[in-house]
């Protein structure tokens, strides 16, 4: 029961982070280092934990921005999109060595970043070129602002490696 609870609480303090983090980064088009908490969510915990994390976090920023709330296609879209980021995490569980800064891990978390916001993005334009029409116009401009999510993910996921170090480290002591 007691790690239930330890759940609960992690996946509502990693949401309540990814609106935090999503709400100032409002003036940053397309730059959202929410991703990475997603990712880090899934990485710590495991793929229902990151997924449970994207899914709520994203929700509640979907629902209180301040720039208005998305259409539910839109929204329900966004859940899914972000989904795939708390999944990669926990693959990249697999894959991270927590204890060395080296460019294999550096290069691995460009690679996460990339495809998190690629698997994101590929869902999210897909429904908003079709709500939206004309679809084939509005895809290809809603790609090319998506290549700045792209990008900057892979900049972020490197970026904010120390901190993934230090939570790794922290739950391996919690664990043992």
């Amino acid at each position: 029961m007691e790690t239930r609870i330890k759940t609960i609480t992690r996946v509502a303090v990693f949401a309540a982070l990814v609106f935090v983090f999503s709400y100032f980064s409002v003036f940053l088009y397309n730059i959202n280092p929410s991703f990475f908490i997603v990712f880090a969510a899934g990485l710590l915990w495991g793929q229902w934990p990151g997924i449970g994390v994207g899914v709520i976090g994203f929700f509640l920023w979907s629902s209180f921005n301040p720039l208005g709330p998305a259409p539910f296609p839109l929204l329900v879209s966004q859940l899914v999109g972000i989904s795939f980021t708390g999944l990669i995490g926990a693959l990249a569980s697999r894959l991270i060595d927590g204890n060395s800064y080296g460019l294999k891990n550096i290069s691995l978390l460009c690679l996460f970043g990339i495809f998190s916001g690629l698997m994101y993005h590929l869902i999210v334009d897909v429904v908003d070129a079709w709500l939206y029409q004309p679809f084939w116009p509005r895809l290809i401009g809603g790609l090319l602002f998506s290549l700045i999510t792209i990008v900057s993910n892979c900049i972020i996921f490197p970026l904010f490696y120390p901190a993934l170090k230090f939570l790794v480290r922290k739950e391996r002591d919690v664990a043992a």
